[in-house]
């Protein structure tokens, strides 16, 4: 864990507002609307049909236990219209337990989001064209006893609320809180998402817990006076459900975005005594391996590595190239889609691509860069930053973390791909061809820039190898057509035989 959390959760804000950015579906069919919104609410808090997991142990005391009981024994859920479109629960009696009033997604925009459907196990499905620029929202109304307030306690108190995913988010990566520039990661996922004290289950819970934002960067709840939703036809800020004691919010930023495909997210909340809520879980759909069709934007590229426009840089070489002729013929096909603001158009790879690169060694350097999952943008009218760092500590007990977005106007043509990628090294005698069939490690999500990347290998606070490169950016209007444009890759070496190196891929036609 970090050892100042506060401090992390301080910056939170300032990484949202580098981090969001907007999916180009403003006041499409699935922003919030009275009569959507109230069935929307329904729905996030219809009881989950999935198997109740079994009682679990508290860390602290006996408090922690999972109740029992359902809604049906503390409520009667009816929808009455309110000033918020939502709907609320009438007490037939007292309620024991705390009650989840609303969980869902909103949009970049902070416009609550509809469920698109419901699945087989009564779960609100949110089908959205990308994992990050959005925002997870669950509110709550008390019991006997006020909710808790933090969503993360570095003490190992037990927060107000708990968070698993059924899949990693982001790289996935194993460090607690790894939520400030430049050590980014992701959140392990725990499948099933079963709320249990086993230490990689609490390990995840304070992972998601502390992403989540009062406002102010901390890791707390929200009061309706500074919710982090928005309702049509006012647009003005507000609770989802009026009825609700608190709210949730946790921006979902690039580092931690969701995986193509279905991610499961469960929840519950628990109130100062240690009581707990019943457990609510929706689902979080990311379309397509490929986010959009080519045929409908600026189109596909195919971008032919060669040489010796291609080369690599490494911080024992400097700008000197540190490899040799031949290089594995390669290809990138990247698909730029149609545009998602003026002059943005969203960028992806449609089809996975294998380097070889010859070392001077003698050795071959791989990289894979996977089509799946791999999402980014062209900046046709300039303004974006787009610079990269990769780093790693230097003995490689976390994963690589890579930043990007950084840095100043990249200027018109700008591109960056965030991709999994996963590099090795071939002994001497090997081929550059040989890359097509190596077994490759467990990816990290990387990124290519047309503007600087820069890799490091880091020792605590201390800096132990760099290099730095920098692209060319792109023509907008001869996008299909070779010879304009170079990519950067950076990236950490902390294994064997070249540990303790940083290098960056230089990619040129």
């Amino acid at each position: 864990m970090m050892t100042d959390r506060r401090t992390a959760a301080a910056l939170m804000g300032l990484l949202w507002l580098a981090t969001g950015c907007g999916d180009g579906d403003h006041g499409g069919p699935d922003a919030a609307t009275p009569t959507a919104l109230a069935t929307a609410t329904r729905m996030a808090t219809s009881p989950v049909t999935t198997p109740t997991p079994p009682p679990a142990p508290s860390r602290t005391d006996t408090a922690h236990s999972t109740p029992t009981a359902t809604v049906a024994d503390c409520c009667t859920p009816t929808a009455t219209p309110t000033g918020m479109a939502s709907a609320t629960v009438t007490p037939t009696s007292t309620p024991q337990l705390p009650v989840i009033t609303f969980f869902g997604l909103a949009r970049a925009d902070d416009l609550a989001l509809v469920p698109t459907e419901i699945d087989a196990a009564g779960r609100p499905v949110y089908v959205r064209g990308q994992g990050q620029a959005m925002t997870l929202v669950l509110e709550a109304r008390r019991g006997l006893r006020p909710l808790g307030t933090s969503a993360y306690e570095p003490s190992g108190a037990l927060p107000g609320v708990e968070f698993l995913v059924s899949r990693p988010l982001g790289d996935g990566s194993p460090a607690v809180c790894d939520v400030v520039s430049p050590m980014l990661g992701g959140v392990p996922g725990i499948d099933p998402p079963v709320f249990s004290d086993e230490r990689e289950v609490q390990a995840a819970i304070d992972d998601l817990g502390c992403r989540v934002n009062d406002g102010t960067g901390f890791p707390a709840a929200r009061s309706g006076e500074n919710a982090c939703t928005r309702m049509e036809p006012s647009f003005e800020y507000g609770l989802v459900d009026a009825t609700s004691d608190l709210q949730y919010c946790m921006p979902i930023a690039r580092a931690w975005a969701f995986a193509v495909g279905d991610t499961i997210v469960a929840a519950r909340v628990r109130d100062v005594t240690g009581t707990l809520s019943v457990t609510r879980e929706i689902v979080v759909r990311v379309e397509r391996a490929q986010p959009f069709e080519c045929d409908t934007g600026l189109g596909e590229r195919v971008f032919t590595v060669e040489r010796p426009a291609s080369r690599l840089v490494t911080s024992a070489t400097g700008s000197a190239d540190a490899s040799v002729d031949p290089w594995r013929p390669s290809q990138l096909r990247i698909c730029a889609g149609r545009a998602i603001a003026e002059g943005i158009y969203p960028l992806s790879l449609r089809e996975d691509a294998v380097l070889g690169v010859t070392l001077a060694n003698g050795g071959v350097l791989c990289a894979r860069l996977g089509a799946r999952g791999s999402s980014g943008f062209l900046d046709c009218n300039g303004g974006s930053a787009a610079d990269v760092e990769a780093l790693q500590d230097v003995e490689g007990s976390t994963r690589i973390a890579v930043d990007s977005g950084l840095g100043l106007d990249a200027g018109t043509g700008a591109a960056m791909i965030r991709a999994p990628i996963a590099f090795m090294e071939l002994a001497a005698g090997a081929r550059p061809d040989d890359c097509a069939d190596a077994e490759y490690p467990p990816p990290f999500n990387g990124a290519l820039t047309t503007a600087t990347g820069t890799a490091q290998v880091v020792d605590g606070d201390s800096v132990v190898a760099e290099a730095s490169a920098a692209g060319m950016t792109f023509d907008c209007e001869t996008w299909r057509d070779p010879g304009t444009g170079a990519l950067v890759m950076p990236f950490p070496i902390v294994n064997p035989p070249a540990a303790g190196r940083a290098a960056v891929l230089v990619l040129g036609e």
